[in-house]
C-alpha cells in the first residue's frame, strides 16, 4: 500500500479493528460464571464479544474500500489518465478532530458521573458538538444561527430519549 493511500478512513479502520480485537480479548478473559450454573449462551463476555466481532467487520470495510480521490491522485501520480472525475477532496482535519476528542474525554471521562444529571450534560455534549463541528473547514465552526438552533432542538430530544431508552428498556439507572 502506497503511502499516499493511507486515507483518513483507513487508518481509522486499522485502529477500529485494533480496538475490536481488544474488546474480543477482554470477552474472552471475563468470568464465565459457570460456577453460578449459567449457561454459556448467556454468560457476561458473548454480547461484547459479538460487538467486537461487528467493529473488527466495520473496521475492515473501512480499511478496504475504494477511496475513488486517492485511487486518482496516485494515477495522476503514476502518469495513468484519470478513470473518473476528481470528488471533492476529503482531507483529514486534525483540528476538528482534536476539538471533537477534547469534547469526548471532557464528557466521558472528567464530566459523567460528577453530579451533573445525565440528560443535562448529554445535551450541552451534543449541543456543542453540533454547534462547533461542521461542514464547514472553520474549527471552530464560525456561529450560524440555523445551527444553533437545530442543536438547540436536536440535542435535548436525543439526549432525552437515550435517557427513557436506557432507563426503561435497559432498566439501567443513569447518574
Amino acid at each position: 500500500m502506497n503511502a499516499s493511500m493511507l486515507t483518513a478512513n483507513r487508518i481509522g479502520g486499522l485502529i477500529w479493528i485494533v480496538f475490536g480485537a481488544a474488546v474480543i480479548y477482554g470477552s474472552w478473559v471475563m468470568d464465565r460464571l459457570e460456577t453460578l450454573g449459567i449457561p454459556p449462551s448467556t454468560a457476561p463476555g458473548v454480547v461484547p464479544g459479538l460487538l467486537g466481532a461487528f467493529i473488527i467487520l466495520f473496521g475492515f470495510v473501512l480499511v478496504l474500500r475504494r477511496d475513488v480521490a486517492s485511487t486518482l491522485a496516485f494515477e495522476q501520480a503514476e502518469g495513468a489518465a484519470p478513470t473518473e472525475a476528481a470528488p471533492a477532496e476529503s482531507d483529514f482535519n486534525a483540528k476538528r478532530a482534536a476539538l471533537s476528542a477534547f469534547l469526548c474525554l471532557a464528557y466521558g471521562g472528567a464530566l459523567l458521573g460528577s453530579g451533573i444529571p445525565y440528560w443535562l450534560l448529554t445535551t450541552a455534549f451534543l449541543f456543542l458538538h453540533i454547534v462547533l463541528l461542521d461542514e464547514t473547514p472553520d474549527v471552530p465552526a464560525r456561529f450560524n444561527l440555523r445551527r444553533a438552533i437545530t442543536a438547540a432542538i436536536l440535542a435535548p430530544a436525543f439526549a432525552t430519549a437515550v435517557t427513557l431508552v436506557f432507563q426503561y428498556i435497559f432498566l439501567v439507572r443513569l447518574p
